[in-house]
């Protein structure tokens, strides 16, 4: 059996591996009370098993291919959470893993475990809203970032560096130094700032800018595109990060957006790599601490716009080749941006 990295769970891409054996199999997750990884044969239905009471009723889930059902073997009660479409195998691997540490870790009833997981995940994992433009070629930078990163770092450290959004103050956090990343389609380099505290450098930690600028083109990537070639890049140069970096594109695009699929993207002109300081053009609390309190307290939000296309970086080189630009020909063929609305995988990529 092989274990996750970071945990004492079997890995995503081992289960998978057993499910392509085509063996009906009982994998024990370690730990008390005893769960397993139930496994028919034909690779069919693989399961989370957990001994549950008897007279236990199975809950009702709610979230698209994953169900519960209660079953009886020798004579004992076991609640089973499984999928019939393996297609959702990485989501609902994530899934059983946090359910798993609620009821062995963290003493939660089976049921109560379930049910208060999938209600998060059945959010986090929703599909139907489409992402703004500018959401989308954001995201499209951030992920050529990654790439530029691993290049330099090896793709555990760029996967860890990765943040999200909603508990960071910057696109990454590469050790010494933080990085905010801003992405641009079209041919001016004028860059949105949200706040006044997007370009704050952290006091132990300087800031780097990073400026992409990309445009639609046949020789592009979808964004889909280019998460399925970073994946297919993973799986096999580091496979132990693949979950990692599932988990954090999933925080990344939370809210319900679909991965966007239908415009594909290509860097044009080159990257370009600021380091943050008393010559780069911003606002922050800091220059604005000077206006009367009785004027900041009456500014509700702060969005404003800056044009690098001139800028001359006061550091060179960057750290880590921060302004070199990705050349998406050296990424594994593109097959995920071919993928129609009716294709069976249109929910995700394996």
């Amino acid at each position: 059996m092989s274990a996750d990295h970071r945990s004492r769970h079997l890995s995503c891409d081992a289960l998978r591996d057993h499910l392509d054996n085509r063996m009906p199999m009982l994998i024990p997750v370690e730990g008390d009370p005893p769960l397993y990884w139930h496994l028919e044969a034909g690779g069919l239905r693989p399961a989370l098993r957990i001994p549950v009471p008897p007279g236990t009723k199975a809950p009702r889930l709610g979230m698209q291919g994953i169900r519960a059902v209660c079953v009886l073997d020798g004579g004992e009660q076991f609640l089973h959470v499984f999928i019939e479409q393996t297609k959702l195998l990485r989501e609902f691997h994530i899934v059983c893993c946090e359910i798993a540490d609620r009821i062995q870790m963290e003493g939660v009833a089976p049921v109560a475990a379930v049910q208060t997981t999938v209600m998060a995940w059945r959010k986090l994992l929703a599909r139907g809203r489409q992402m703004s433009l500018e959401e989308e070629i954001g995201l499209f930078g951030e992920l050529l970032t990654l790439i530029g990163l691993a290049a330099a770092r090896g793709w555990h450290a760029a996967v860890d560096a990765w943040q999200s959004p909603k508990c960071a103050d910057h696109d990454f956090t590469v050790g010494p130094y933080d990085i905010e990343v801003k992405t641009v389609g079209g041919r001016a380099r004028v860059h949105t700032i949200h706040g006044l505290t997007q370009l704050e450098p952290h006091r132990d930690r300087p800031l780097w800018f990073v400026s992409h600028m990309v445009e639609e083109s046949d020789a592009g990537r979808t964004v889909l595109g280019l998460i399925e070639g970073i994946r297919s890049i993973i799986r096999v140069q580091a496979p132990g990060v693949l979950d990692d970096f599932d988990a954090r594109r999933l925080l990344v695009t939370a809210g319900g957006h679909a991965i966007p699929r239908e415009h594909r993207w290509a860097p044009v002109e080159a990257t370009l790599a600021f380091p943050v300081d008393a010559d780069f053009p911003r606002l922050t609390e800091s220059i604005l601490a000077p206006l009367p309190e009785s004027l900041m307290v009456r500014i509700v939000d702060i969005d404003y716009r800056i044009d690098v296309a001139d800028l001359i970086p006061s550091i060179a080189p960057s750290p880590d080749g921060l302004d070199h630009t990705v050349d998406l020909r050296t990424l594994p063929p593109d097959v995920a941006s071919d993928l129609s609305e009716s294709n069976s995988a249109k929910d995700e990529p394996r």
